[in-house]
């Protein structure tokens, strides 16, 4: 397939199912409401194109479409409406005037990073016991692990406060319990069917007061942020500076651009633009975008790719010194380090791509498979997923792509659209060890001798979610101009 360059037929249709094959492009183009466009194209004085993007997009009221539009500062939620929010500020105030010890634990991708990076920035204004811990990926994996609490009981932490992580992690809540540590866990991850048994807990998928689901780990922590100057009556004006981190997390990890995450990432954008932040403009310079001219395209193809590329190929906590630090010359040294690795992850990527290609060309013509489950011993663990977007978009189906090791293996998957992940992986989950994640992004670990079992039973599944047409591309049309 490499070197190939393949020839697509077009054809347009209005969501009409006919029989197509995988080298075939079906154009959707959205049915158009006029009486809705004139509507709002009066109201709001807008084109009756830009209308149907609203309408497209599932904004069809004068006054939602307006804060769409709009996107204003004010009006972010009340941090107050999660349920549990009063309890996390109380036990963090508590905590500060108690000189304890206080431990954020975050995540090794953008958004557990910056994460962790906006509420440790927040929270050292108050104290100095603070501390922070990211899992390595390698070594530790993903989320809250019983060796850091260990280790966090050892250096007498009296608070670990979770960020892009924590909602599956029970056994681990419930050992900190046992030695005496609270845990608030802030996430916005999808809950299993129990949760962890800490003092609170902050994500919004699991919170029926919460109207907006779709924050990403950085988003609930901004909200932690403003929960905490709203009880000390401070500025919230000043808490804008930290919207750069909100929107680089917030794009890097591919949350939906609605709702609050428009507002966060509009004016985090702006910020980003305008940082003053060392480890930022470093970055910035050293991926040879431009200061004052970045968008979605330069934070996810420039600036989030250097930042992952820590995590994926050695210490993530390399990101987050970016991040935090106040030094120019350490920030210069820092980023340069970043994309020496990200360069280097690259040609690992490369290479683990060929092959993995030739591996999903066999399940798909071979054993017609609708899941593609590809595992080996020579894939590094840490760029794995994005083989497995890769191979989402070259083949249209989801896939899952596995790094073996000393009879362990761990596991990334993205899928396609009607494919839920997350719940497919509930259904196998008496087969594996752990699994976590969304919609169309999520992780497992597994035993390397039952990833048969699981590729059988995750296609048979597919069979009642994924029709033949699903495994054709589109491309959706918003509307036709002419």
């Amino acid at each position: 397939m490499r070197g190939k360059q393949t020839r697509y037929t077009i054809r347009i249709t209005r969501y009409e199912k006919r029989e197509r094959s995988t080298n075939k492009i079906e154009w959707c183009i959205s049915k158009e409401d006029k009486k809705l466009q004139s509507e709002l194209s009066k109201e709001l004085n807008i084109s009756p194109i830009l209308a149907q993007l609203l309408i497209n997009r599932g904004t069809k009221e004068v006054l939602s479409a307006r804060r769409f539009l709009k996107a204003d500062l004010k009006d972010l939620r009340d941090p107050y409406i999660f349920q549990d929010m009063e309890k996390a500020i109380d036990k963090i105030l508590r905590a500060i005037n108690n000189n304890e010890r206080i431990l954020i634990y975050g995540d090794y991708d953008v958004d557990g990073i910056t994460s962790v990076a906006l509420l440790f920035s927040i929270l050292r204004e108050f104290t100095t016991n603070l501390y922070y811990y990211i899992p390595n990926r390698f070594q530790e994996g993903y989320g809250l692990n019983e060796e850091a609490i260990d280790i966090a009981f050892k250096n007498n932490i009296k608070l670990i406060i979770t960020v892009d992580c924590g909602i599956s992690s029970i056994s681990e809540v419930g050992k900190a319990n046992n030695y005496g540590i609270d845990v608030i866990v802030t996430d916005h991850h999808q809950p299993q069917k129990d949760i962890p048994s800490a003092i609170a807990i902050i994500n919004p998928k699991c919170d029926t007061n919460y109207p907006f689901k779709e924050l990403a780990g950085v988003g609930v922590s901004f909200k932690v942020a403003q929960a905490l100057y709203s009880k000390l009556k401070k500025n919230q004006d000043d808490l804008w500076s930290l919207l750069d981190y909100v929107a680089l997390g917030s794009i890097a990890d591919s949350i939906p651009f609605i709702d609050e995450n428009r507002i966060l990432i509009k004016y985090g954008l702006k910020m980003l633009n305008q940082t003053k932040k060392e480890g930022l403009k470093a970055l910035i310079i050293e991926s040879g975008v431009n200061y004052g001219n970045l968008g979605t395209k330069e934070v996810n193809f420039a600036l989030a790719p250097r930042i992952n590329a820590a995590g994926r190929l050695g210490d993530s906590k390399l990101a987050l010194e970016l991040l935090l630090t106040d030094s120019e010359y350490k920030a210069k040294h820092l980023s340069r380090k970043l994309s020496e690795m990200n360069k280097h992850r690259q040609e690992i990527g490369n290479d683990i791509l060929i092959e993995a290609r030739e591996f999903a060309s066999i399940q798909v013509k071979e054993e017609e498979n609708k899941v593609l489950v590809l595992a080996s011993e020579n894939w590094n663990q840490g760029v794995i997923g994005i083989i497995a977007s890769r191979l989402v978009d070259e083949f249209n189906r989801p896939a899952i792509i596995i790094s073996k090791k000393d009879g362990i293996a761990k596991g990334s998957g993205r899928s396609i659209k009607g494919f839920h992940l997350y719940n497919v992986l509930e259904s196998c989950q008496d087969i594996l060890i752990n699994f976590g994640g969304h919609e169309l992004a999520a992780g497992i670990t597994i035993e390397s001798s039952k990833i048969p079992e699981f590729k059988s039973r995750i296609n048979e599944i597919s069979q009642d979610f994924i029709k033949e047409d699903d495994l054709s591309p589109e491309l959706k049309i918003d509307v036709q101009i002419s």
